[in-house]
Formats: C-alpha cells, sequence, structure tokens
C-alpha cells in the first residue's frame, strides 16, 4: 500500500471546543481508501497549545519547557483523532523511527510532536523521508500559499504551484518579518527538497479537498515541488 502522510493542523482538529464533527468527516474520507493507502498522520497542537504556552511565556518559562508543554497537546489531540479510525494506533508514538514501525503494522497511524525544536511539518516531512512517501498533505487553515498574508492583504493571490526554492525563500522571508504568517518552516521544507517529498498545501477543513489530492493528484490549495508547474 502506498502511504501518504498528512500533517494536520492543531487549529483544525482543536478549536473551541474540539472540532468533532470535522474529526468524524475527515476520517471517514480516508476509511474509504483501507486497503489501497496507509497513512501517518501528524497533529497539530492547535488552541490547546497556545493557550498553555502564551500565559506561561508572560512568566519568563524558558522556550524548552514551552515546547514540551506544545508537544503535549499534540499528543492530545492525536489521542483524540485515533478514536475516530479504525483499526488504528492507541499509543502515541514519541519518535519517527517509532511511528514508521507501527506503519508497518497499523493503516493509519496518528501521532504528535517528538521533540523541542521541531514543528509538526517538520515531524511530517521526517516521517514522510522515514518510510519513502513521495506525497505530503500540508492540512492548514488556509486554502494554499499567497503572495502576502491573505487576512491582512485582500490583494494577496494565491500561488497554484511553487519549487522548493520557492517555497523556501517565502517562508524564511515570512518568518523574520513581523508578525510572520509561515505556511510552513524551512526545515520540513529542506526535508522534502532533499527527499523529493511532494508537498499540498490545502484548506485542511475541506473534507473533499482530501480525495482529489489523494485519487488525482490534483489541489486547489498550492502544490511544491522540484519544479513549478505550468499554469
Amino acid at each position: 500500500m502506498e502511504p501518504v502522510i498528512i500533517s494536520l493542523g492543531g487549529s483544525i482538529v482543536s478549536g473551541e471546543p474540539l472540532n468533532i464533527e470535522f474529526l468524524r468527516k475527515f476520517c471517514s474520507v480516508l476509511s474509504g481508501y483501507e486497503g489501497k493507502y496507509r497513512f501517518g498522520i501528524v497533529v497539530g497542537g492547535g488552541r490547546l497549545a497556545r493557550q498553555y504556552i502564551s500565559s506561561l511565556r508572560k512568566l519568563k518559562v524558558n522556550d524548552h519547557v514551552l515546547d514540551e508543554i506544545g508537544i503535549h497537546a499534540t499528543r492530545m489531540n492525536a489521542l483524540a483523532l485515533a478514536t475516530f479510525l479504525p483499526d488504528v494506533n492507541h499509543r502515541i508514538p514519541t519518535s519517527i523511527n517509532e511511528a514508521a514501525e507501527l506503519m508497518s503494522i497499523y493503516p493509519y497511524v496518528v501521532m504528535g510532536g517528538t521533540e523541542p525544536g521541531h514543528t509538526t511539518d517538520t515531524v511530517a516531512a521526517l516521517l514522510a523521508e522515514r518510510i519513502g512517501s513521495r506525497i505530503l498533505i500540508n492540512a492548514t487553515s488556509v486554502d494554499g500559499v499567497y503572495t502576502d498574508d491573505p487576512k491582512k492583504d485582500s490583494s494577496a493571490k494565491k500561488i497554484p504551484s511553487l519549487s522548493y526554492d520557492e517555497a523556501i525563500s517565502i517562508s524564511l522571508k515570512n518568518s523574520i518579518g513581523a508578525g510572520p504568517n509561515v505556511f510552513m518552516d524551512l526545515t520540513s521544507l529542506n526535508i522534502a527538497k532533499r527527499s523529493g517529498i511532494v508537498i499540498y498545501v490545502m484548506d485542511g477543513t475541506d473534507v473533499s479537498e482530501y480525495g482529489s489530492i489523494i485519487d488525482r493528484r490534483k489541489t486547489g490549495g498550492t502544490l511544491i515541488s522540484a519544479l513549478r508547474e505550468s499554469a
């Protein structure tokens, strides 16, 4: 079975409250591919992580501890998601190697973060690299990569496709600007580049989009690969 890795934004899973309806629909879509694909799903921390980190940062808690707290939030979200999938791990892996081993057993493996300093996008890219997946779906709260932050600039345009180097350039630019809006961190993009992992940045709340990517390798979001596709 071909492996597909999904980096699922925590804000999609855990808003206020836990997004039960989305979890049901998302897992129903993936269940339709059982026997054809195996899925590794890396879940972010979302609002749960942000609330704790924001409050503790004001008390000058160091970043390593804040990262650890964020990692625990991702694993809570991962365990919540796992309850909606059949034949899935219910012990959340804490390393890439552990997740890779579980993917040889289960058709669905759900995990969160692994260690301080690694975003869940980086974890997803590392997992894709480790198991040889050529597909990484980055399910975010926006529907692709834009020329600017679409929430702040109404003239911002969505970019249908990017080369790895173009994506890295945009991520770097946004990382150093005021109020960064980074669709993926530099580490995850560089991992994808070195291993030729094709990234689909899409609106994670649009459950039909997952099927479009898996079935037809098409997205209404942004495709990131070695070469920019012609329009």
